[in-house]
């Protein structure tokens, strides 16, 4: 079996906590959550999870569409956008990063177990 560590950066912990939850309860490992992009680039740095789940709207300098650039280049790490956002820019931006899923919230678990599985064969 792949490797199934996922990192989720998103800036409400009671959502990151939800996520994290549902994802330890299909038999992924959730390696760490951050709330913001500094606290995810150090991380993630430290972790290399297999997958990151980032949060579009995101406190700081950057926002996750940023991050996940960074991640993408620095890393080499793949990203599955998880947002409440459907705005048409932000989409365009987003598209760039060439990310492997895009979840919209609220979802189930399906959707996400889903986009997770694919994303991971990427």
């Amino acid at each position: 079996m792949s490797d199934q560590t996922i990192f989720i950066v998103e800036d409400n912990p009671v959502i990151a906590d939800l996520i994290s939850w549902r994802l330890t309860e299909m038999g992924y490992h959730v390696a760490g959550t951050a709330e913001d992009s500094t606290q995810a680039l150090i991380r993630i740095g430290e972790i290399h999870p297999a997958l990151v789940l980032m949060d579009i709207n995101l406190p700081g300098e950057m926002d996750g569409i940023d991050a996940a650039s960074e991640i993408i280049e620095k890393f080499k790490i793949p990203i599955v956008y998880i947002s409440s956002i459907l705005d048409a820019d932000i989409m365009e931006r987003a598209k760039k990063t060439k990310p492997r899923g895009y979840i919209v919230k609220p979802f189930t678990d399906n959707q996400l177990r889903a986009t997770i599985e694919m994303a991971l064969q990427g």
